[in-house]
């Protein structure tokens, strides 16, 4: 998976927009099970981070494109996470 995007809302706390592999749908379901589990996000620069997911939205846009994005429980810099980060299930 792939960082895409970093997004804090003052109502929701920080937002993890990540990209998949769309050509594996298992995966996809997979993510929705990812509440109260664990992920790394590596950074480009070598520095990782260890998040606790609160919540997972997955939609799909018009072009059926998988929109996901991860809700964390951490409050961290947005600036401190690299937008094309890898991110890990733990």
């Amino acid at each position: 998976m792939r960082l895409e995007d970093v997004i804090d809302l003052p109502d929701r706390g920080l937002v993890l927009k990540i990209s998949v592999d769309e050509t594996n749908p298992y995966q996809i379901t997979k993510l929705k099970n990812l509440a109260g589990s664990k992920i790394a996000v590596s950074n480009v620069d070598g520095t990782c981070f260890e998040f606790e997911v609160k919540d997972v939205s997955i939609s799909f846009s018009i072009a059926n494109f998988p929109l996901i994005a991860l809700n964390i429980r951490e409050r961290v810099d947005i600036e401190r996470i690299e937008k094309g980060s890898n991110i890990h299930l733990i």
